[in-house]
C-alpha cells in the first residue's frame, strides 16, 4: 500500500511558549501563547475514507482524498481534535508510524469549529503530554466573532440494567493502554486475556417488564445498537456505564452486561451486519475487525468423545425444552488452549437471540466442566456436528 508522506512540522516557539504557561499560569504567559498559537500549522491523525492506491492522479500528478479528522473525548465526554506539533509529539500519543494524518492550521481549526451544531469542543494541542486545550470560546474571542447559539439537544436516556452500573474494567483499560504505549506481543496477549475474561456494557433496545428485580428472569428480546466506524459498523464494548454515557448521540436504550464470548457469538451470526468490534469508542478507541477479534477467542481444537459426564444431555435438554428458537442441539468434545472442554451446537430458528441462548446454556453445562456454545452455521458448528447425531430435537 502507497503511503502518505509524513508531515515536517516543528513548532519550538509555541512548545517553549506552552511551557512557560504551563509552568506559570497567567494573563501575560497565556497571551504569548495564543500569539503564537495564531499563525501556528498542526499534525492532526485523519482516517481516509478511500486509499491512496484506489486514487487516479490527475494531470499534474496529484491524488484527491477525502478524510475525516479523528477526534478524543475527555472525562466528561467531550469531544476535542487532537493537535500536535511535530511528529515525536504525534508518537507518544499513538505509536504507529503508518498512521495516516495531515496538516492542518489553527485558522483551519477555528474556520471548522466555530460552526452552529458542531459537537467537538476544541482543539487538545499534544494530548499525550502537554494537554492544553484551546476551547472553541477562546477560537471564537481570539477570532473577534460570537458564537452562534446552539439548539439545545434532549438529553438521552440509558437505563442500566441487570448490575451494569457496577461493572467496572480496570485490566482491560490499564492493558489498553499498555499495547497503545508499546506495541508488543506481550502487551497484545495481556489485553486479548483481560478481554476474554471481562464483562461489558452493551446498549441495546429492549422492552422490559416494570417492577423487575434482581435475579429475575426477563423474556424480552434485545436489539444491539452498533456504531459507526469509518465506513462499516462496529459493536461497541464499553467497559463501564459512565464509558457508554459519554456516547452523545446514542438513543433512548438499556444497558446490559455482556461478555466477550457474547459478542464472538454476534460476530459468527451470518445475520449479523457488525464488521467488528471496537473498545471504548469515546476514549481508548481500539477496533478489532471481524477476523481480528475471532482470533482473540481461545483456540478451540475438536476431540474425540464417546461418553459424557452422567447428567449433562439430561439437564440441556431439560433447558432447551424452555427456549422456544432451538431446534436441534449436539455435543462434542474440544480442546480450548489445550485444556479438554464441550461443544454444544444449538440449530436456532431463524430470527433467534444467539447471544442469550449462548450465555443461558454454558451456565447450564458449565458444572459439568468448561463448554462452549456455537450456532451450527458457524465455522465450528459446521465441523462438531460431522457424523454427529442431534442429543436434543423438538
Amino acid at each position: 500500500m502507497a503511503q502518505l508522506k509524513k508531515p515536517t512540522i516543528k513548532n519550538p516557539e509555541l512548545v517553549g511558549a506552552m511551557t512557560d504557561f504551563k509552568q506559570k499560569r497567567n494573563p501575560e504567559t497565556e497571551k504569548v501563547m495564543l500569539d503564537v498559537l495564531k499563525d501556528a500549522s498542526f499534525i492532526a491523525p485523519i482516517s481516509l475514507n478511500t486509499s491512496l492506491d484506489e486514487v487516479e492522479p490527475d494531470a499534474e500528478g496529484k491524488r484527491q482524498l477525502q478524510a475525516s479528522l479523528l477526534a478524543v473525548s475527555n472525562k466528561e465526554g467531550e469531544k476535542f481534535f487532537p493537535a500536535f506539533t511535530d511528529w515525536l509529539e504525534f508518537l507518544k500519543w499513538k505509536n504507529e508510524p503508518d498512521a495516516e494524518t495531515m496538516v492542518i492550521t489553527f485558522d483551519q481549526y477555528c474556520a471548522l469549529l466555530l460552526k452552529q451544531k458542531i459537537e467537538v469542543k476544541g482543539i487538545v494541542i499534544n494530548p499525550a503530554e502537554a494537554n492544553i486545550t484551546i476551547r472553541r470560546e477562546k477560537m471564537a474571542q481570539m477570532k473577534g466573532v460570537t458564537l452562534p447559539e446552539e439548539n439545545a439537544q434532549k438529553k438521552h436516556t440509558i437505563t442500566a440494567l441487570f448490575g451494569t452500573e457496577k461493572i467496572t474494567n480496570n485490566d482491560v483499560i490499564i492493558a489498553a493502554s499498555r499495547l497503545r504505549k508499546e506495541s508488543s506481543d506481550e502487551a497484545r496477549m495481556t489485553l486479548f486475556d483481560a478481554l476474554r475474561k471481562a464483562k461489558f456494557v452493551a446498549p441495546v433496545f429492549m422492552d422490559v417488564p416494570e417492577n423487575v428485580k434482581p435475579g429475575d428472569t426477563v423474556n424480552a428480546k434485545a436489539e444491539f445498537i452498533l456504531i459507526n466506524h469509518g465506513e462499516d459498523k462496529f459493536i461497541p464494548l464499553f467497559t463501564s456505564l459512565p464509558e457508554l454515557q459519554k456516547w452523545a448521540s446514542v438513543p433512548d436504550c438499556k444497558a446490559v452486561p455482556m461478555t466477550f464470548s457474547n459478542y464472538i457469538a454476534m460476530l459468527n451470526d451470518p445475520k449479523g451486519k457488525a464488521a467488528g468490534i471496537v473498545l471504548d469508542p469515546f476514549s481508548i478507541g481500539l477496533a478489532f475487525n471481524k477476523q481480528q477479534a475471532l482470533a482473540i477467542q481461545p483456540q478451540i481444537a475438536l476431540r474425540s468423545v464417546e461418553k459424557f459426564p452422567d447428567g449433562m444431555t439430561e439437564e440441556l435438554t431439560a433447558h432447551l425444552k424452555t427456549l422456544d428458537d432451538v431446534k436441534k442441539a449436539y455435543i462434542n468434545g474440544v480442546r480450548v488452549n489445550g485444556e479438554d472442554s464441550f461443544v454444544v451446537v444449538v440449530d436456532l430458528k431463524e430470527d433467534a437471540d444467539v447471544p442469550k441462548i449462548a450465555e443461558s446454556t454454558a451456565q447450564v453445562a458449565k458444572k459439568y466442566g468448561t463448554c462452549v456454545v456455537a450456532p451450527i452455521n458457524s465455522p465450528l458448528g459446521h465441523k462438531a456436528t460431522e457424523d454427529r447425531q442431534p442429543f436434543y430435537e423438538v
